[in-house]
């Protein structure tokens, strides 16, 4: 599918069909992450494609647990907000494939020189943004477009991380590898699923000459 198209047909999708991806598929889909830039290179990332249900049923389970957690601790109407959240935090379980993004560990260099040189933490954030989270921005995004050239619907997921420790333990992950994101792949169940309103170039868009 040329490249446009891709972007400008993409949607997100929760609901998905009974197909399940090939490896190669996935591999295909991967390999568009591999390629991404990167900070200084670091191609500081994972990916851990799952297809197996009791692993993706585990996940659920402690993000399910970890939302029980959180709203004993808040007040009602709070609560009634949260809920509301949590209805959105799990379906991932129903995907054909879920692919764990996840980012290692990478030593900054300018953000070190910037606290050499006596910079405090609110000031370093403003001069030097998360640029290894953006490179797994970046690979995240080319996934999501190559699944559209094949065919496949994806919901970039972030609700889920608030189980990390507990979805890292049921992964195996190792003490500097950190879930930043859930990404689910699958044939869309309806032909045409319906896609959130975006605000106009206008409205986003501003050009100095």
């Amino acid at each position: 599918m040329e490249i446009f198209k891709c972007i400008d047909t993409r949607k997100t999708v929760r609901k998905y069909g009974n197909y399940v991806p090939t490896d190669d598929e996935i591999k295909r889909i991967l390999e568009s992450a591999r390629l991404a830039p990167s900070a200084m290179n670091t191609q500081n990332w994972k990916f851990i494609a799952v297809y197996n249900n009791d692993i993706k049923k585990q996940m659920a389970g402690a993000i399910l647990d970890k939302y029980n957690e959180i709203v004993s601790k808040i007040d009602a109407e709070t609560t009634e907000q949260v809920l509301r959240y949590r209805a959105h935090s799990t379906f991932f379980e129903q995907a054909p494939v879920v692919i764990i993004c996840i980012e290692q560990n990478a030593s900054a260099f300018m953000g070190g020189v910037l606290e050499k040189a006596g910079y405090d933490k609110d000031t370093i954030s403003k001069m030097r943004p998360d640029s290894y989270l953006l490179s797994m921005g970046g690979a995240i995004e080319n996934m999501i477009l190559s699944a559209e050239a094949l065919g496949f619907g994806t919901c970039w997921m972030v609700a889920p991380v608030l189980a990390h420790d507990e979805m890292k333990k049921i992964l195996n992950l190792k003490d500097d590898e950190k879930i930043v994101t859930l990404l689910t792949v699958g044939k869309p169940y309806a032909e045409n699923p319906n896609r959130m309103p975006k605000k106009s170039l206008d409205e986003i868009t501003e050009i100095i000459k």
